[in-house]
């Protein structure tokens, strides 16, 4: 999305609200004359109907590129050694009951500096303005809701990724300190019971969800090409238990049942599971072929009919008066087996060293230009995740001293034996502001999930809130 168009998204939100806040104005100076009569007009709408938070954040990213048959010399990613920004966080509400409006507008400011690749030496500022979320909501009825907007809708228990949301690629909860863009939806919610939700989803448009923010870190971290999808969702809510059912059918693709669920064992112990199961794959794998490179990807189960389910199982044990260890397990039967594995690095290597024959001798041609379209698609495979077998490891305690916030992490590849370690620190300074970390560490060969794309990442800032 273009600047000049987000600013103009932007301010039209704005004006949307300001629009709605002064059309209500003689309706709430009726409704209202005596409980405020000392009261303005605009302060009884601020005051009542309109709210506003506002954040801003600033940080920098130290980041290695790895020197992969991926991104060789990081000449094919091109990422940034350095990274600093400044982003501007307001969100606002106005509720004229039954219509809710609210808008999440966002500035973001950054400057980048290369110390690798064909644009080593190089630096770059840019600044993006742009709605994340918007929505319009509309209470129909006391159990009945119309909404449209743009929305980071997430479900689900799980903390590497959330198997049963056919809409988004990252849950979120790597990096708490990035927002997820966000995408359009409409969405029709029914509540028939106080335990019971049945919600019509409809995914119009990819809005913003293109990029993952600052660094890539899994080889199919990039979200495929968008297509309108639509789900029935149905969620369960007990005293001790909840559940949900996802139906979702992506046009010109096959259906897809995702479900989650959990189960309060304890105080201290909580089991949760969630998954999906879909026909076919509309991923990328290596096939054997005639072309120069021996193989190419190809979209090879995407009529077949056999069952393709993803498992996750987890449970978290909250220590007396201190922080929850989290063990979840996940498989993954859509990822690469080991042949396949093997072919879709032996292919990767061949497509990188064409492409950096290419750019030494400059001499481009046929094969320079199949290399790059080989590895934007072994970097876009579709897959959420590259192999089968994963596990996580989680350990969480806040208030620390009432101050400190801790999420230590360790991602394993059961397959390949990469493993990706993350830790995330927030301080408190006050009401007001915070200083954090999120510092991200790799293990793992060059052809392997982890270990293909980046070394390290860390990024330190300082969030305000007013």
């Amino acid at each position: 999305m273009g600047p000049s168009l987000s600013k103009i998204k932007c301010l039209l939100a704005a004006a949307v609200l300001v629009a709605a806040a002064l059309w209500l104005c003689p309706q709430a100076v009726a409704a209202d004359e005596d409980a405020h009569a000392g009261l303005g007009v605009m302060e009884k709408i601020w005051a009542e109907r309109f709210s506003m938070d506002f954040r801003t954040l600033t940080y920098g990213v130290d980041q290695k590129p790895a020197n992969s048959s991926q991104n060789p010399s990081n000449n094919f990613l091109q990422m940034a050694q350095y990274i600093t920004v400044l982003e501007l966080r307001p969100d606002m509400r106005l509720n004229m009951e039954p219509l809710e409006l609210s808008a999440k507008p966002r500035g973001r400011l950054d400057y980048s500096f290369w110390r690798e690749g064909i644009r080593k030496g190089e630096s770059q500022g840019d600044d993006d303005w742009f709605v994340n979320e918007w929505l319009a909501r509309l209470k129909a009825r006391e159990n009945l809701f119309l909404s449209y907007g743009r929305e980071n809708l997430q479900w689900g228990p799980s903390f590497l990724f959330s198997p049963s949301n056919p809409f988004f690629q990252d849950n979120g909860r790597r990096n708490p300190y990035l927002e997820v863009p966000g995408m359009d939806f409409g969405r029709l919610v029914w509540i028939p019971q106080s335990s019971w939700t049945v919600s019509f989803i409809a995914n119009t448009n990819e809005g913003l969800n293109k990029t993952s923010g600052p660094g890539l870190f899994l080889a199919s971290s990039l979200p495929p090409p968008f297509e309108k999808t639509y789900a029935l969702k149905i969620d369960y809510t007990g005293r001790q238990n909840y559940a949900s059912a996802i139906l979702s059918h992506r046009e010109g693709f096959n259906d897809s049942l995702g479900l989650f669920g959990g189960w309060t064992i304890s105080d201290a112990v909580l089991l949760y599971a969630e998954g999906a199961v879909t026909q076919g794959s509309e991923a990328l794998y290596p096939k054997s072929n005639n072309s120069p490179f021996g193989a190419s990807m190809q979209q090879f189960y995407l009529d077949s009919t056999a069952m393709r389910p993803v498992v996750l199982i987890g449970g978290s044990y909250t220590f007396e008066g201190k922080g929850t260890l989290t063990m979840e397990y996940t498989y993954y039967s859509p990822g690469y087996s080991e042949a396949q594995a093997e072919s879709y690095y032996a292919l990767r290597r061949k497509a990188g060293q064409a492409f950096q024959t290419g750019l030494a001798f400059n001499s481009g041609g046929p094969l320079f230009g199949l290399g790059q379209s080989t590895l934007g698609q072994t970097a876009g495979t579709g897959l959420r995740l590259l192999r089968r077998n994963y596990a996580l490891f989680q350990y969480v305690q806040n208030n620390i001293k009432n101050v400190i916030d801790l999420t230590v992490r360790w991602t394993q590849n059961l397959d390949d034996g990469s493993g990706q370690f993350t830790a995330v620190l927030g301080y408190s300074l006050g009401k007001h502001l915070e200083l954090f970390t999120v510092g991200t560490a790799m293990a793992g060969g060059k052809n392997t999930e982890f270990g293909s794309i980046l070394d390290y990442q860390c990024m330190i800032g300082v969030k305000y809130t007013y």
